[in-house]
């Protein structure tokens, strides 16, 4: 049972892996915080097609993150979704009635475990798909072969890749303009940054501290530049002591560990390790962290999907970093 349960959790880290490396690919500097210019993009990529208020103007026009130019001459009414973040978005801007397939890892809202499986780790399920009677079907990824099945049997493929923090805000408003859901999407996209703001003025002109995320435990692993975690701790003004590595996902020595002693130990509650477990590793001893019991679990769903729970992440890591200030809170 164990060793099942392990090798799941290897898969389901290759998966987070394999999602952001891509969506990393083409990581541009933005601004942390700040909607500007946020509606004139999507209004930009549709020629204007949703520049009214309330609703979308259909055919309405875009460019995915594929590079492909898509025309949509009516609202979806069959959607399927290939990537959890692309399900909790659907759901957030208020068309969760319109989502007809998910994937097997898409378990949030409650309501999405309802929904018809269309695929899962080794891919989405072409027959599946079509057999649903889907018109839009829209991922983070997709093979050529399989977009290309799915767009000969009259489903529209759209890509989303999100790329950082920021882009999340920019693909959930694209996301109100694709489903006809402008007014849902505008309401969350105000709450979000206003549950945003409070959390970075809270933690505005605190001291910086040193924080570890670890991503897997054996070989160690953490989030390193181009990951959303690595983006959220300097958001929230403390240095990720693995932000100067090569990769989104790098392995890291515990040599180098001990050496860049983090303040604040923060790992995935995955099931698979304890606090205790932590503390009883070789050489953690000497980790500031270990000794003073920063060492926090997170929801790792929540902290790993680019969707509408992006600001619930940066006000968990952010809670976990400032635990002092956040007390009582």
């Amino acid at each position: 049972m164990f060793k099942t349960k392990k090798i799941l959790s290897l898969l389901l880290v290759a998966l987070m892996i394999f999602s952001f490396t891509a969506c990393a690919k083409d990581k541009n500097e933005v601004p942390a915080s700040g909607n500007d210019n946020l509606n004139d993009k999507v209004n930009e990529d549709s020629n204007n097609n949703s520049s009214d208020d309330e609703n979308t103007i259909y055919p309405f026009k875009f460019t995915d993150d594929s590079g492909k130019e898509i025309l949509l001459e009516k609202a979806p009414e069959k959607i399927a979704s290939g990537a959890p973040s692309i399900t909790e978005t659907v759901y957030a801007v208020g068309a969760g009635d319109k989502l007809i397939g998910v994937t097997e890892y898409c378990n949030y809202p409650e309501e999405a475990k309802l929904k018809e499986t269309i695929g899962g780790y080794s891919g989405p399920n072409v027959e599946k798909i079509i057999e649903l009677g889907t018109d839009l079907f829209i991922t983070d990824y997709v093979a050529d072969d399989v977009k290309k099945t799915l767009e000969d049997a009259g489903v529209i493929v759209v890509v989303m890749a999100t790329k950082n923090y920021e882009d999340v805000f920019y693909k959930i408003s694209l996301m109100g303009d694709i489903l006809d859901k402008k007014q849902d999407a505008g309401s969350l996209l105000a709450s979000m940054r206003s549950r945003q703001d409070a959390i970075l003025n809270t933690v505005n002109g605190l001291k910086s501290k040193k924080v570890f995320y670890e991503v897997w435990h054996d070989p160690l692993m953490s989030s390193g530049p181009g990951s959303f975690v690595d983006e959220i701790i300097k958001m929230c003004g403390s240095e990720n002591i693995a932000g100067d590595a090569e990769s989104a996902y790098p392995e890291f020595s515990v040599e180098k560990l001990i050496e860049r002693n983090p303040e604040v130990y923060l790992t995935a509650d995955d099931g698979m390790k304890t606090v205790e477990d932590i503390k009883a590793r070789t050489g953690y001893d000497q980790i500031d962290a270990v000794k003073n019991d920063r060492i926090y679990f997170l929801d790792g769903d929540v902290i790993s999907r680019p969707g509408p729970r992006i600001v619930e992440a940066l006000e968990i890591i952010a809670e976990a970093i400032y635990s002092e200030v956040f007390k009582g809170k």
